[in-house]
């Protein structure tokens, strides 16, 4: 009989998916048979040489992803080895079946596979770097998770874990559920059998709603405050949120804009830009919100691209809190305080919620209707226009 052997590959089958991803892939020859067999070691071609049959050092994993693949081959080749000293030498139909099974029951960290699935993602960096936090509270709630140790007991002890560590409720839930996208995603790949569903008998917490946003005369002190000396580099900061109470944008959409997002219709200035939450484009009429006040901070920059250039979020949210001090307003503020103010002043100005809706680039008007119960004075105005 002969010896098998085996090569690692790229792309053995020729498949790649929209992501232009691939599996590394051991090819095993005997004879004129040739089978492949999955690693689950996804790459892009770039991150991939084919003459020394390794991940290169542009990949974040790399040394860790090679030993795997080295360690792989070593399995094969020793279960070939045992065969061939008990004299029934194996065969590449025994191969392909010894192989799914060790691929199904690699020794490979479900961490690692974790950091392995986000760096190979199209997600934005600002979502990888949140994915990443829970990869990490993993790693501390239990270093050696392993795929077969992902039980209902698991994601219940999770839980708990990050309860000790006196979590709120939605912030519990978000780490809950980056857990829950890498368990589907090892089920996809076969790390995890599809009917192993840990998850079926969890029940997810349910979010505390939290809207946070400023009352009329808040907003006014904010808009009367004059900063001097050492805080006036606060100044675009404060611009930049009282803008944005005004349109109701989010800190990544704000970020993203251009001065060609601004567009003059019937000698009208309106914002036109797509969510890049949701990618839903909104349409906002700039001199008809807040009467013009956004139109009037742009005035005061001239360039506007640079005013759309902020510090990150964290940095943002850190100056609103002494910006607020200054100001004299109780309220805890962070920079999409401002999006809950816009669309809860714009509920108690009597705006039809379908309109907000529209304002705020909202899929779903349920989500929208949050805003009608939280100022007692709408309800107000809503008799008084019937009365």
């Amino acid at each position: 009989m002969e010896k098998i052997c085996f090569k690692l590959v790229l792309n053995g089958k020729d498949k790649v998916n929209s992501n232009n991803i691939t599996m590394v892939e051991v090819e095993a020859q005997q004879f004129s048979k040739r089978i492949y067999l999955p690693t689950n070691v996804f790459l892009k071609p770039s991150q991939w040489n084919k003459e020394n049959q390794e991940v290169l050092p542009s990949h974040p994993n790399h040394e860790l992803l090679n030993r795997f693949l080295q360690e792989y081959l070593l399995k094969l080749e020793w279960k070939e080895l045992q065969m061939w000293k008990n004299n029934t030498p194996m065969t590449i139909e025994q191969l392909g079946k010894y192989g799914m099974y060790e691929c199904r029951n690699t020794d490979l960290l479900f961490t690692d596979f974790c950091k392995e699935y986000i760096n190979n993602s199209r997600k934005r960096d600002s979502t990888k770097k949140n994915l990443m936090t829970t990869v990490k509270l993993i790693n501390i709630f239990r270093a050696d998770t392993s795929f077969h140790s992902l039980t209902y007991e698991y994601i219940m002890g999770f839980e708990n874990f990050l309860t000790s560590r006196n979590y709120k409720v939605n912030t519990i839930i978000k780490h809950i559920k980056h857990l829950r996208s890498f368990y589907n995603e090892a089920i996809n790949r076969e790390f995890i059998k599809a009917g192993e569903d840990a998850f079926r008998k969890y029940k997810m917490l349910k979010g505390e709603a939290n809207y946070t946003f400023l009352q009329p005369e808040e907003l006014e002190k904010l808009e009367t405050l004059s900063l001097k000396e050492k805080n006036k580099h606060m100044q675009h900061t404060l611009d930049a949120f009282l803008f944005c109470c005004y349109t109701g944008l989010r800190y990544s959409d704000f970020c993203s804009l251009r001065k060609d997002n601004l567009i003059i219709i019937n000698n009208n200035v309106w914002l036109v830009y797509k969510s890049v939450k949701t990618t839903v484009e909104v349409r906002l009429p700039l001199y008809l919100l807040f009467n013009g006040n956004a139109i009037s901070i742009l005035d005061k920059y001239k360039d506007v691209d640079s005013f759309f250039k902020i510090s990150s979020n964290s940095n943002i949210d850190k100056e609103l809190i002494i910006i607020r001090k200054l100001a004299g307003i109780n309220t805890h503020i962070s920079f999409h305080t401002a999006r809950h103010t816009n669309a809860t002043l714009l509920v108690y100005k009597g705006v039809n919620i379908t309109t907000v809706q529209k304002l705020l680039g909202h899929k779903k008007i349920k989500t929208t209707q949050h805003y009608a119960d939280i100022l007692p004075q709408g309800i107000v105005n809503d008799l008084e226009r019937n009365a």
